[in-house]
């Protein structure tokens, strides 16, 4: 409180305290359920490749992916939904209006856009399409305009500005929908997003990030293999932290600034392979608004299949 004083056990600020412990129980419970869920996911994604490998059914196309899966819904999706399909969009550039901003910044935390199939191992991480759209209506409609994170970090740190009333809208792993959906829906709002790609295993083509790059969406390392960093001995992190950002920078000549922790897991260790690594910045699981002062602990707020527009809107309004 501005006075310094705190309020009773049923204050707001007991209530926010234990807001903040339910949705870290949250968090734990979905980093448990992804960390035993990766080695299923990795083994059925080698045996599949392998499969395709003994049919011939890959050829011409990615491994693991048929011809098919290359022209889905979501793809036509993706063609449909703006004409404009290609070239940057206007939050690339500052805009009228936009001025210097040292402050907070909110980062919101997305996985896949779409609908849960029955055998998904952690279905929350899904956020429904129309409530996507919602969201980002509601974003607009509030005055919150979408900027990359290294817009945000050249304003803290550069004099660089921003619009009012910034936000990063940061997508992790590299799932399809990213780019058949979030790419097209993000574009009709002239907004970027963040793309933290694990460096091998997304499902993503590697034409599909490089027309998001070309929208001016910023790519962010993610690991290679989404590994607990904080169970690596240090040549392993090495590869991981350091390895991820050669291998983008390599394939997609852009400079890869920030970093994504898998799972929001990370420690001291971890923090200090990240900044040897050469990154500017980091972000967690933490729930919260980003600050300048924490820039290798940035606090994102995770938005899940159940948030909607009111859990979105709570989010906010709690980091303010």
């Amino acid at each position: 409180m501005a006075n310094g004083q705190t309020d009773g056990p049923g204050g707001p600020d007991a209530r926010r305290e234990a807001l903040v412990g339910r949705r870290e129980q949250r968090r734990r419970r979905i980093r448990r359920r992804r960390l035993i869920a990766s080695g299923a996911v990795m083994s059925a994604i080698v045996a599949a490749v392998a499969v395709v490998a003994l049919t011939g059914g890959g050829s011409g196309s990615s491994p693991g992916k048929s011809p098919q899966a290359a022209s889905t819904g979501g793809e036509r999706q993706a063609s449909v939904s703006g004409r404009k399909s290609s070239g940057p969009v206007r939050n690339v550039t500052p805009q009228p209006g936009w001025g210097p901003h040292a402050g907070p910044v909110p980062i919101l935390e997305y996985h896949v856009l779409g609908a849960a199939p029955a055998d998904a191992p952690y279905p929350e991480l899904y956020v429904s399409r129309p409530d996507f759209q919602r969201q980002l209506d509601w974003l607009d409609r509030h005055g919150f305009q979408a900027v990359t994170l290294e817009q945000v970090e050249a304003a803290w740190y550069h004099g660089a500005t921003l619009p009012p009333k910034p936000v990063v809208l940061s997508f992790d792993d590299g799932y399809r929908p990213q780019f058949t959906f979030a790419l097209p829906e993000l574009r009709k709002h002239g907004w970027a997003g963040l793309l933290n790609l694990k460096a091998e295993g997304s499902d993503l083509y590697e034409s599909n990030v490089r027309a998001m790059i070309a929208a001016g969406w910023e790519l962010a390392a993610h690991t290679i293999h989404h590994l607990d960093l904080t169970e690596l001995d240090t040549e392993q992190l090495q590869e991981e932290v350091a390895g991820s950002r050669a291998i983008l920078r390599r394939e997609y000549g852009v400079p890869v600034a920030n970093f994504c922790y898998p799972a929001g897991r990370f420690d001291p260790t971890v923090v200090a392979a990240v900044e040897a690594a050469g990154y500017t910045g980091a972000t967690t699981e933490i729930p919260g608004y980003a600050t300048r002062d924490s820039p290798y602990e940035l606090a994102r707020f995770e938005i899940l299949g159940s948030s909607g527009v009111s859990g979105l809107a709570a989010d906010l309004r709690s980091g303010t």
